[in-house]
């Protein structure tokens, strides 16, 4: 069973014997509000000390299920140390369960640094740029080809206006003929068959020339570029190929009633999710067919530009001084654990992990460069541990002198 199994593992622990000293731990569980694991028939239940006695602790624990069993073995994290204790039930009412005064605690320390626990303790935070692009190959690529766009993400505020015109400065490198569409403005029942395309996959779409049926159809060897081979296998299943084809052929007629000679629709994103796209055309006026190299080359600064609609966001709600800030759970000289109730972060952020955060402490802001690596949830709250691995000069020290003077205040 688990409780023997862990009693065994804490066999060769330290142990705290005094009566005076349990009772103080146990008032410090409770006043800082630590979650603990009640280990009862077989099942572990995550519950929290509601109230402590000379004899008891009283443990609030929701769907409860008492049997003939007395022993209950319990386990907390508290104080960079592992807890274990045995005790035995007394009584159970409502969600309340009461419980012996344990006679002996065992603990095993956790960490090399210690790590306190805060109830008012928040931060700020942005995003820091990683690599968006599948390859190295591709990422040194784009650094040699937009430095300077590259440049202006790195700052912790980006300029939306700057980072648009270098954009649309490639863009018009082909064609000064495109437009920005948004997704909110377009319901869903209206949406065109490739706007629900670049919708679901994320992927711009292209067809190169509307003269050529092949153009909508044949699929395109690439992992950035589509056409409208996805719906037309759809059409086929659905109602075979020659109606498949049909109706094809009434999109290409109707594109070249327009005029257009060749078109790309390249997807806008925040936090990952297409949020619009930008349409680039060529009439027969031009004369110009955009090739799938070029479309290629386009969605790298498409990326880039989605990355900063993204950074700017999470600046004006997690960064700025008057943004939101987010809850530090715990902290220590290596890393903290943060809270949010923001999913779309939350999930944005698994692969985007690297982050600036600033830390009030004692007047004065830490700013500290981590990787978040480990994400778990509980309810309707998300948590990030996040690994420091670079302070601003002379800042660590002042962390480390908050976190010793912070340590004092916690008691046995």
């Amino acid at each position: 069973m688990l409780a023997e199994q862990l009693v065994q593992e804490f066999r060769h622990a330290r142990e705290e014997t005094n009566h005076y000293g349990i009772l103080n731990f146990m008032y410090f569980v409770k006043a800082k509000y630590i979650r603990i694991n009640l280990i009862y028939s077989g099942y572990v239940y995550k519950s929290v000390v509601e109230n402590v006695t000379d004899k008891g602790l009283e443990i609030e624990v929701s769907q409860f299920h008492e049997t003939t069993d007395r022993r209950i073995v319990i386990t907390l994290e508290a104080l960079n140390r592992y807890y274990i204790f045995e005790t035995v039930l007394l009584a159970f009412s409502g969600e309340i369960v009461t419980v012996r005064i344990p006679e002996a605690l065992r603990f095993l320390a956790r960490r090399r640094h210690p790590r306190i626990r805060f109830d008012d303790m928040f931060l700020r935070f942005i995003i820091l740029y990683s690599s968006i692009l599948d390859t190295r190959e591709e990422e040194k690529a784009m650094e040699n080809r937009h430095p300077h766009f590259l440049q202006e993400l790195l700052k912790d505020s980006p300029s939306l206006k700057i980072v648009y015109q270098m954009f649309t400065r490639e863009i018009q490198n082909i064609t000064h003929d495109f437009s920005l569409h948004m997704f909110e403005n377009i319901p869903e029942s209206e949406r065109t068959p490739a706007e629900k395309i670049l919708a679901e996959t994320g992927m711009a779409v292209l067809i190169q020339d509307t003269a050529l049926l092949k153009s909508y159809i044949e699929p395109i060897s690439s992992r950035k570029v589509t056409n409208l081979h996805s719906y037309f296998q759809t059409l086929k299943n659905a109602d075979g190929e020659y109606e498949a084809l049909r109706k094809m052929e009434e999109i290409k007629k109707s594109d070249s009633r327009l005029f257009l000679v060749s078109y790309l629709m390249l997807p806008i994103s925040a936090y990952g999710d297409p949020i619009g796209y930008i349409r680039l055309e060529t009439n027969q006026f031009d004369k110009y067919f955009i090739s799938l190299s070029a479309a290629e080359e386009l969605v790298v600064p498409a990326s880039l530009f989605s990355y900063a609609i993204t950074k700017i966001r999470i600046r004006n709600s997690h960064f700025d001084p008057g943004s939101v800030q987010t809850r530090i759970v715990n902290l220590s000289l290596t890393g903290l654990l943060m809270e949010m109730t923001d999913e779309t972060l939350y999930h944005y952020l698994q692969t985007h992990r690297r982050i600036k955060m600033i830390i009030p402490v004692k007047g004065e802001e830490v700013e500290v460069f981590g990787e978040i690596i480990r994400f778990f949830e509980e309810g309707a709250y998300y948590y990030l541990g996040v690994s420091f691995f670079s302070f601003r000069p002379g800042d660590m020290i002042l962390l480390e002198n908050f976190i010793y003077e912070s340590l004092h205040y916690q008691f046995f």
